[in-house]
């Protein structure tokens, strides 16, 4: 089962306007993960991206029947590169037709820990490792 957290390996970065640089991150069940490249932000041992999670086909947003569809999520989630685990911190939630049908805005987050072999740590060790500390 896929938590919210997972499906948000998505994008919605705050500051200065840019081209998004997407870079694949792997693909869980009909979720494929992407990171944006000119996101990357280091700070000791945490990195803050921007990430996004498409879906293959259109989704409820959901369990409920009659709920919107959603295409892909968009957020801010940050990775602890000495813990290997992330939070997210903001998710957008994608329409068909490229609306927001909602937003988490400030989220306080708990870490949670990813695991080898998933899009998730892919996405963390891909930043971790594409940013030099300061």
């Amino acid at each position: 089962m896929r938590s919210m957290a997972v499906a948000c390996v998505l994008a919605l970065g705050g500051g200065a306007a840019h081209a998004a640089d997407w870079v694949y991150g792997g693909r869980d069940g009909d979720l494929e993960h992407f990171v944006d490249r000119q996101s990357l932000a280091r700070q000791g041992d945490v990195v803050r991206m921007v990430k996004r999670a498409v879906y293959t086909q259109p989704h409820p947003m959901g369990d409920t029947p009659g709920m919107p569809l959603m295409t892909e999520t968009r957020g801010v989630v940050e990775a602890d590169c000495a813990g290997k685990q992330h939070r997210v911190v903001s998710l957008d939630v994608i329409g068909p037709k490229g609306d927001v049908l909602w937003s988490y805005g400030d989220m306080r987050r708990v870490w949670e820990s990813m695991d080898p072999g998933t899009p998730g740590r892919a996405s963390l060790d891909f930043a971790c490792d594409g940013v030099a500390s300061r």
